[in-house]
């Protein structure tokens, strides 16, 4: 919820179930049981929202956020402790603090409380403010009874598992529709034979490249990687058999769900079982070879259950730690430390903090981390002698380099207080061992003799050092198969805008460890038809090229579609944000039957009037309607396989429809963005575009500055058809 989806969206999640009880209201995600911890909220005075007290709703998001991250502390081993900045106050089992990381203006306080017992309940008792002060004492004393919610819980869960189940087995009627599985791993139930005979030309040289050498496989959205990939690692397998040969590979990536994906995907060639091939997250192979990975699963508890996670929850700790910092000591560093680390340190930007914090965290794991450096004596001294590389955060004087260096520290203490263990971490003990003599003997067993990795891009320097130590021939090069998106960086899949801030880079010098790489590109598009390519090409060739270095780059002069002719894009001008949204609402009815659809939200901010949307479009029952909100809502789509996918655009990758309307636009006249956004607005408008398959519809409206220039120039060079929308 901290997304933004608005409450009356709740239905439309793929992973979310609301459920009205006598005396109190419930959501729960799917999968939750009977003895779950729970987070209790007094809707006591609340009107405009049921989470947010109505003084805090212009903050709703970090408002919600920061309630997550207190019901999160609350359950972890050990004492409960807070970032400074939120200036808590304790009583007994009752804390206060600040409720939004923002000024409010009211000085407004969270009075929460931790229950203990079995589920460790979290209730949020009332928000003060200056205006209307509680001392928790004062509160403690009249605090009424806990309210009872076990029997109403514990028929909400039977509830939702039977809500959930229901999805599976929905049927499609007249007004139901079946939507794809993710791209991914849409390999449509053909036999391995019948993929090879339809295969482009250029996917057939990659599976048909020799294994002598590593290989880099590029292409845009909708190329096919991911199918060339397992497809060649399924290749080299059959090969493997067919001489005689035992072979072992490794396809890795760095989320669960990408390798279920894969793992469907090969079962479902009908080649029966490929004991030769395993696929895992890099996470889960640390945690089968490192003997020190064990203590995620003792006294320390691990952060997210795979690397895209972990790092999603290690940027909310930095983020949490940055503010404390900077509100508390940073004073006594400020003025030794170098102009541009203090002008980034001083900068109240929103964008400016995530991307520090995207900066520390790659320091911290893939620097700091990854030399087996502790805080401790001697500790900062070792630091301070390391190489600095080119990719790493730019500190230009000791001064900047012990700063950062105390950030660690605490980022160290603050999750050893609390039993916490990073991905990061446990790679680190992993590259440590995969040093020692005792790998160097087991890897010609355990090792792979080809590494196949998926979203390559992904991957930090740490992670690509523990690669390279994955294979089983110590005397040759690691024979490693990366496929990778070039339009897309390693810190704007977590940070989003905020990227184009960033100052350290993620792919380090370990590629040079590859040796001799060839590069393979995918230069014909299967997704969608040559009108909407000609689109695509056109909004890339609006904003310079990402600056992940030469090798990265896609030459989209070059690519072609695969498919038939299809219907020019449209361009609708509505003349107000409401007329935009019965334009869409129109399209909705006339496109709902034709096939596939997916309304792309170009804008984050403006994700919760179109989850607002998507909740009245639910309530027809013409529709069915399913918002992603996050970055593990496409699993849920395994339930929801009909209807509307409503969703910002970044998190609609690897998903294909027949038809997206992409809708959200910003103002971008000249002016109105800073260069980066500018360039990050026009990313997200290339990556909502490339999700259809035949048919895009583009829609804006005056409010928010009318038709963008780069729009302006498609219609004008013949690739859009423009059309007036609501006048209202």
């Amino acid at each position: 919820m901290a997304t933004g989806i608005a409450p009356g969206a709740i239905d439309t999640s793929t992973t979310l179930f609301e459920w009205a009880g006598a005396t109190v209201d419930l959501v729960l995600a799917s999968g939750d049981t009977a003895d779950e911890s729970r987070v209790v909220i007094m809707r006591d005075g609340f009107t405009a929202d049921p989470v947010v007290p109505d003084s805090l709703q212009r903050h709703r998001r970090e408002v919600i956020g920061r309630m997550a991250a207190f019901a999160g502390r609350a359950r972890a081993v050990g004492p409960l402790t807070l970032p400074r900045a939120w200036r808590q106050y304790k009583f007994d089992n009752l804390m206060a603090f600040h409720a939004s990381p923002h000024n409010d203006g009211s000085i407004t306080r969270w009075i929460a409380e931790v229950r203990s017992g079995r589920q460790t309940d979290v209730i949020f008792w009332e928000a003060t403010n200056s205006d209307n002060k509680t001392s928790l004492s004062e509160f403690a004393s009249r605090k009424p009874m806990p309210p009872r919610i076990d029997e109403e819980w514990a028929n909400a869960v039977r509830a939702a598992e039977r809500h959930f189940a229901s999805l599976e087995r929905l049927e499609p009627s007249d007004v139901e529709i079946a939507l794809p599985e993710l791209d991914r791993s849409a390999m449509k139930g053909w036999s391995y034979d019948t993929w090879m005979s339809v295969i482009s030309d250029d996917q057939r040289a990659f599976i048909a490249a020799p294994t002598d050498k590593a290989v880099r496989l590029r292409g845009p959205a909708g190329s096919g990687k991911t199918l060339a990939l397992t497809l060649k690692a399924v290749d080299e397998a059959l090969r493997a058999r067919q001489s005689g040969n035992e072979i072992r590979i490794l396809m890795v990536t760095h989320a669960w769900s990408l390798a279920s994906e894969i793992s469907d995907s090969k079962d479902s060639l009908g080649l029966g079982p490929l004991p030769e091939i395993e696929v895992f997250p890099l996470l889960e192979i640390a945690s089968a070879i490192s003997p020190g990975a064990g203590a995620a699963s003792g006294a320390y508890k691990l952060i997210g259950n795979d690397s895209f996670s972990g790092k999603q929850a290690q940027l909310d700790e930095i983020l949490d730690l940055l503010q404390d910092f900077v509100q508390g000591d940073w004073v006594t560093y400020r003025g030794r430390v170098s102009p541009p680390l203090r002008a980034r340190f001083d900068s109240e930007e929103v964008d400016d903090r995530f991307a520090l914090a995207w900066d520390l965290l790659v320091e911290f794991g893939s620097v700091i981390g990854a030399a087996a450096i502790f805080p401790g004596a001697g500790s900062e001294s070792r630091y301070l002698t390391l190489e600095r590389a080119t990719w790493m955060l730019p500190l230009q004087t000791r001064d900047d380099q012990r700063v950062v260096f105390e950030l660690y520290g605490r980022y160290m203490e603050n999750l050893d207080a609390r039993g916490l263990w990073t991905s990061d971490q446990v790679l680190a003990d992993l590259l440590n061992d995969l040093q020692k003599h005792s790998w160097n003997r087991a890897r010609r067993t355990e090792g792979y003799d080809l590494i196949f990795v998926d979203e390559f891009h992904l991957f930090n320097p740490l992670e690509r050092q523990v690669l390279h130590y994955l294979s089983r021939d110590v005397t040759i090069y690691p024979r490693i198969f990366m496929a990778l998106d070039p339009r897309q960086s390693p810190s704007e899949a977590f940070i989003g805008l905020a990227s184009d801030e960033t100052h350290a880079t993620s792919t380090g010098d370990s590629d040079g460890e590859l040796g001799d790489v060839a590069n393979f590109e995918l230069t014909t598009v299967h997704r969608y038809t040559p009108q909407i390519l000609h689109l695509v090409k056109h909004v890339h060739h609006e904003f310079p090229t990402l600056d992940l270095g030469a090798d990265w780059n896609v030459d989209f002069s070059a690519v072609e579609s695969g498919q038939q002719d299809g219907p020019l894009p449209r361009l609708v001008a509505a003349a107000s944000r409401s007329g935009e949204e019965d334009d869409i609402v129109k399209a909705v009815h006339d496109r709902y039957h034709a096939g596939t659809m997916a309304l792309a939200i170009v804008d984050t901010r403006q994700w919760r009037r179109f989850s607002e949307l998507a909740g009245r479009l639910n309530g027809s029952p013409k529709f069915h309607v399913a918002t992603i909100s996050g970055r593990t809502d496409d699993e849920g789509l395994g339930y929801r396989k009909r209807g509307l996918v409503v969703g910002l655009a970044e998190y609609l990758a690897g998903l294909q429809f027949d038809t997206v309307l992409v809708a959200g636009i910003p103002d971008m006249q000249i002016g109105s963005r800073s260069p980066n956004e500018q360039t990050r607005l026009l990313s997200l408008l290339y990556l909502a575009l490339s999700r259809a398959e035949s048919g895009v519809q583009i829609f804006v409206n005056d409010d928010d500055g009318g038709v963008p220039e780069v729009m302006q120039r498609a219609v004008a060079n013949g690739l859009v058809r423009s059309e007036r929308g609501s006048l209202t």
